[in-house]
């Protein structure tokens, strides 16, 4: 009997057991996207996208930017990145990504707080 794909569980008992019974080949993917540079680092998860079809690695969709950084905080920026042990831009992009995170949160937090008042 095949495996079936990850797309096609149809509840979160069935997901988990997916995932159980694909450990080592989830890691084995998640060391190869590390080797490609694929793998993604946030504030407290790890992750890759798989493509659904064929479960194969696949790096998220990105953008050429240029942007003038002062040297301050581009030195600043590659002396934190070499304490880590990451590449400096791949750590302004760590950085990037945590700021428009917590902006989110803070934006959804006040959203919360302060529901806005209809006037009909």
């Amino acid at each position: 009997m095949p495996k079936k794909r990850l797309a096609e569980t149809r509840s979160e008992a069935e997901e988990a057991r997916w995932f159980e019974e694909n450990q080592d080949r989830l890691l084995k993917l998640f060391e190869q996207a590390e080797k490609e540079g694929a793998l993604r680092v946030g504030g407290k998860s790890v992750g890759i996208t798989l493509s659904k079809k064929t479960e194969s690695i696949q790096k998220p969709p990105s953008q050429k930017v240029m942007l003038r950084i002062p040297t301050g905080d581009l030195d600043r920026a590659r002396h934190q990145a070499a304490g880590k042990g990451i590449g400096y831009q791949t750590y302004i992009k760590m950085l990037l990504r945590e700021g428009l995170d917590r902006q989110e949160r803070f934006r959804r937090r006040d959203q919360q707080a302060s529901p806005r008042l209809s006037i009909r």
